[in-house]
């Protein structure tokens, strides 16, 4: 075990106890709430957003940190919150302008800091983002700093590290909230999902599973890692109650998945359904869900063209392994359909070059 499940709160009465304190604030704002009362809001729905995979929190959270913005008390704040919005929907050059607009209007430097290391994480300067990483971890040894260092290390392709420094993590939680320690091991496990190490990943699945049974993403994934590696019946029980309660396609996707695994017809119906729930997502927030979606039409969406539409989108916002395997991946898919020696297929591995030609940024991996 790597964590010790009985020293949290049960992860009902976290979630119960969340949804109290967003009952209670919601009211706050329905009589008129202040300022702090809203970004206490915005905050909470976002992280049950997190959790539960609900697309309408998100939304929700981001209204109301708008109506804070309007109230803040003062520039720098409001900059603050702006820039964070921005870098949540993956709106990256907006978030970055508006953090250095922040601390030039005296916002403090460490939370600045903290959210530069995540967009420079984001969008592939590794190395830019594990100075600052480093030095949030000197000077605040928490959860949060030590969490944030092992993800970037995980995608440097810094394994033993990354996995010494989830650990550290999960010892330096001192708080009595499942919800800190969940995200974390979610975060963990997606890492060793995409390392390969699907065996890894299902053991900190499982234990995130220990400490919050509806953390909706974790189970998402985790009937991913069940598909991969055939047990098409866990696959199948793990995802099947997310479809009633997340409004992300993605589970409806992997629904999708496990449907044709399983040779059924209704995987057509059901992949064309999590399309349409894409294609809405993507007319809000083209930025935040194109890595997402191009994957899902690479695979059982099975649009090729849309699929590097979107994957080119993608790797335009950020320069990662993972983006450029994405869009290479998208490319040769589109190309091996659309059938040798056409024209829009020579333009494709076209493409496909130059993506090969393309520079890493410092720290990435191949």
């Amino acid at each position: 075990m790597m964590t010790n499940a009985g020293r949290y709160t049960s992860g009902p009465i976290a979630l119960a106890n969340l949804a109290a304190s967003i009952d209670s604030l919601e009211l706050r704002r329905a009589e008129g709430a202040a300022f702090d009362s809203l970004v206490a809001l915005s905050k909470l729905l976002f992280v049950r957003g997190d959790v539960l995979g609900r697309i309408a929190d998100h939304e929700r959270a981001e209204l109301i940190a708008r109506e804070a913005v309007a109230l803040s008390p003062n520039t720098a704040t409001a900059l603050y919150i702006r820039a964070r919005l921005a870098g949540r929907f993956h709106r990256f050059e907006e978030a970055s302008a508006r953090l250095d607009e922040a601390l030039a209007a005296g916002y403090p430097r460490n939370e600045i800091d903290a959210e530069k290391a995540a967009l420079l994480q984001a969008t592939g300067r590794y190395d830019d983002a594990l100075l600052l990483r480093d030095r949030l971890v000197q000077d605040d040894p928490r959860i949060h700093t030590l969490g944030a260092l092992a993800s970037l290390l995980a995608e440097m392709d810094r394994r033993v590290t990354a996995e010494a420094t989830y650990a550290a993590a999960i010892d330096a939680d001192d708080g009595v909230s499942p919800l800190p320690c969940s995200q974390l091991l979610f975060e963990w496990g997606v890492s060793a999902m995409r390392s390969g190490d699907l065996d890894r990943a299902d053991a900190v699945f499982a234990e995130l599973e220990a400490i919050l049974p509806w953390h909706v993403p974790g189970r998402g994934h985790r009937a991913e890692v069940a598909l991969a590696r055939g047990h098409l019946q866990l696959a199948l029980m793990l995802v099947t109650p997310l479809l009633e309660t997340s409004d992300d396609p993605e589970y409806r996707a992997t629904y999708a998945e496990i449907l044709a695994a399983h040779g059924s017809a209704k995987a057509t119906s059901e992949a064309e359904r999590a399309a349409s729930a894409y294609e809405v997502l993507l007319a809000r927030r083209p930025e935040a869900y194109a890595d997402h979606a191009a994957a899902f039409f690479i695979g059982i969406g099975n649009r090729p063209q849309r699929a590097v539409e979107l994957a080119l989108a993608n790797r335009k916002l950020r320069d990662t392994p993972r983006s450029r395997n994405l869009l290479a991946k998208a490319l040769r898919n589109a190309a091996s359909l659309a059938g040798a020696g056409s024209t829009h297929v020579s333009n494709l591995m076209s493409l496909i070059g130059t993506e090969h030609r393309l520079g890493h940024p410092q720290g990435a991996t191949r």
